[in-house]
C-alpha cells in the first residue's frame, strides 16, 4: 500500500485518504489573500513532527520576512532551521530556469545531506511567466517534475489562481490539484477549499469551508455555504 504523507489538517487529511502519495507532486491555487503559503508550509512542519526533513524553496519572499509573518501564527521555523530539520532556500526565477538548462540549483547535496522527504516550491507563477511560448513552458515544467522526482521528495507547489496555469496544462502535470477561494457570501468573505484531482486517491470533492486562526488554517467541514 502506497505510504501517504500527511497534509498537517486533519481534517483535510481525511478528504484525501490520510494525505498525499509519497513521491507524488502536488499543486495548491488561490487567489491572494487565501493562505496558500500557509497551508503548503502546515504540510511541511507536519512531516518535520513526524521526523521527516523539509525544504521551502522560496522565489519571491525573502526568508525574513517569511519567518516574521509566519511566526504570527506560532510557527518557529528559525528553530527548525537551527534544529537541521528544515532548509529555507531564496531562489528566484532566474536561478530556477538556469538550474533546468544547466543542471545545478546550489542545495541538491543538501537535500542529499539532510535526506529530506518534503519540499515546497513557491511559487511556481514567477518562473512559468519566464517562458514566452506554452510549449516553452510545459518542457520546462515537465524537466522540472522530473527533477524532482529523482529526489524522493513529495512536492507541494504553489500557484497564483490569477496565473493561467491551465494554459499549457500544469493542472494535468501534477498528481493533485488543491484549490482555495475566497467568496463574497452576503456582506462577508467566505474561505473555502477543494480537493480538485488526486491520483490513485479516492477524494471528497465538496467544497469546505475553512478559516486562517492563530495556530494556522483549519476546516470546518459541517458548515455550509449558503
Amino acid at each position: 500500500m502506497m505510504e501517504r504523507k500527511s497534509t498537517g489538517i486533519g481534517k483535510l487529511d481525511e478528504l484525501v485518504e490520510g494525505g498525499f502519495k509519497e513521491r507524488s507532486i502536488n499543486m495548491v491555487v488561490g487567489e491572494p489573500g487565501t493562505g496558500k503559503s500557509t497551508l503548503a508550509l502546515q504540510y511541511l512542519l507536519a512531516g518535520i513532527t513526524s521526523g521527516e526533513k523539509a525544504i521551502y524553496v522560496s522565489i519571491e519572499e525573502q526568508k525574513d520576512s517569511f519567518y516574521e509573518n509566519m511566526s504570527r501564527l506560532g510557527f518557529d521555523l528559525a528553530r527548525h532551521e537551527q534544529e537541521g530539520n528544515l532548509l529555507f532556500y531564496e531562489c528566484n526565477a532566474l536561478k530556477l530556469k538556469e538550474f533546468l538548462e544547466k543542471g545545478s540549483l546550489g542545495f541538491e547535496n543538501k537535500i542529499i545531506e539532510m535526506k529530506a522527504k518534503r519540499l515546497v516550491l513557491d511559487s511556481m507563477s514567477a518562473f512559468i511567466l519566464l517562458y514566452d511560448t506554452e510549449m516553452k513552458q510545459r518542457s520546462a515544467v515537465q524537466r522540472l517534475f522530473e527533477k524532482l522526482k529523482t529526489w524522493d521528495l513529495t512536492t507541494y507547489l504553489v500557484s497564483e489562481a490569477s496565473q493561467d496555469y491551465t494554459q499549457f496544462g500544469l493542472e494535468y502535470l501534477v498528481d493533485g490539484l488543491v484549490k482555495l477561494y475566497y467568496r463574497k457570501v452576503g456582506h462577508e468573505r467566505v474561505r473555502t477549499i477543494e480537493v480538485y484531482k488526486m491520483r490513485g486517491t479516492k477524494h471528497q470533492t465538496v467544497e469546505t469551508v475553512y478559516r486562517i486562526e492563530g495556530d494556522g488554517i483549519r476546516l470546518y467541514p459541517g458548515e455550509t455555504i449558503l
